[in-house]
């Protein structure tokens, strides 16, 4: 009787051998593997429905679940992140899994909206925790540079927290990309420039009476 020369245990470690050069296979084409591409997408989802969720809260006033909601969405961006990134383990893909670049955008997207609407409802509390709005909207301004709202909810930020360079510098990049249209950024600015013109004249006079002070 003739017999099989591949042993069940022999068989189980080819499939196994033949999963991982899959999976690597995958990964040196710059694809994920169809099923990571397909949790990071259901965690996409659920990021994109908790946004959604997060801005009929805040078009209701109700600003504590608005940020709740918005918190949530950005635990499943990290997740994300990770899935990206994932630990190095012996037996498993060796490279990050890759995803299509209209998925990466949306990812980013999704990211970029939910840091700035996290800003928008920290701005509403009492009191503003300022550096908080100056933590999202760096996350924001970086992600995606041309968003305005981003740049201008980072002056104001920095505004409130006194560090008027720093405002004007944001305000000036919210201006530029609005063409000078934006009434709220113009306002801001010229409130920001004041300030600063109070420094420099702050500095210039002690400056000036220290030059009067005579010598003992």
């Amino acid at each position: 009787m003739l017999t099989s020369c591949h042993s069940p245990h022999h068989s189980h470690t080819s499939r196994r051998i033949g999963a991982i050069r899959l999976c690597k296979g995958l990964a040196m084409a710059g694809h994920a593997p169809p099923a990571a591409e397909q949790l990071i997408r259901q965690k996409l989802t659920k990021a994109r429905e908790l946004k959604e969720k997060g801005n009929e809260h805040f078009k209701q006033q109700q600003v504590k679940k608005a940020i709740q909601s918005y918190h949530s969405g950005l635990m499943y961006v990290k997740g994300i992140d990770q899935d990206l990134n994932p630990n190095k383990i012996l037996g498993k893909c060796q490279d990050a899994p890759s995803l299509p670049q209209d998925v990466k955008e949306e990812v980013t997207d999704m990211s970029a909206h939910l840091h700035n609407n996290l800003a928008a409802c920290l701005l509403k509390q009492e009191p503003v925790r300022y550096e908080r709005v100056v933590s999202c909207c760096e996350h924001v301004t970086e992600l995606r540079p041309q968003n305005i709202k981003g740049w201008y909810r980072l002056g104001l930020a920095h505004y409130h927290l006194r560090d008027y360079d720093k405002a004007s510098d944001a305000l000036k990049k919210a201006n530029t990309l609005a063409g000078g249209q934006d009434m709220a950024v113009k306002k801001l600015l010229l409130s920001v420039d004041q300030e600063l013109k109070k420094e420099n004249k702050k500095f210039s006079d002690m400056f000036k009476n220290s030059l009067l002070v005579k010598p003992t």
